[in-house]
């Protein structure tokens, strides 16, 4: 005697911990796109120091070893909650700190920078740093979001997401310099 299709859906379901198996590839592939943009910026920020311009540097993740596996492979925890993606100096002494997020869609939303990260920027900004969310989306466009934009989205959009097109609209598109993505609008 078999199982009703009811009863098989709701085993697959509980043997993943309810978890979609068809959402927890497409949040894989979107994690690994994110981590080619950020890859993308960290060569950006190489290019800024080789000239001299500026000394930006990707925050590590703040975790702690649980075990390990084999082959270097070991299981971690998060200890804290995520900085900002990048900190760094331009030349000159002005302190640069930013998150870098990439979207597949048209729109990016606020939701995608933590309620600290983006505290964070908006305490760096008080000070005097340049603090910003870079944007990257599928069409290789980038588009550089001053954090006080951001926080503000909602007064000043009416809704918790901004729209490519928009971007383009208020002039955030970052342009290409000598062949080289300058977010930073200093070469």
């Amino acid at each position: 005697m078999g199982i009703s299709i009811e009863e098989y859906k709701k085993m697959i379901g509980n043997s993943n911990g309810g978890k979609n198996p068809s959402r927890q590839l497409i949040g894989r592939i979107n994690h690994g796109i994110g981590e080619n943009f950020e890859e993308q910026v960290e060569n950006i920020c190489s290019i800024y120091e080789t000239r001299k311009l500026a000394k930006i540097e990707k925050t590590p993740e703040p975790m702690k070893v649980l075990r390990h596996i084999e082959d270097g492979k070991f299981e971690t925890v998060f200890t804290k909650v995520a900085q900002p993606d990048f900190k760094g100096t331009i030349k000159g002494g002005r302190t640069v700190v930013f998150d870098a997020k990439y979207t597949e869609a048209d729109r990016i939303t606020y939701q995608v920078l933590s309620d600290f990260q983006r505290e964070t920027l908006l305490q760096y900004k008080e000070l005097g740093a340049m603090a910003f969310v870079l944007v990257g989306f599928a069409d290789g466009a980038i588009y550089r979001i001053d954090i006080e934009t951001w926080a503000s989205m909602k007064d000043n959009f009416g809704r918790k997401y901004l729209k490519q097109d928009e971007l383009d609209e208020m002039s955030l598109r970052v342009k290409d310099i000598k062949g080289v993505t300058d977010f930073l609008r200093i070469m």
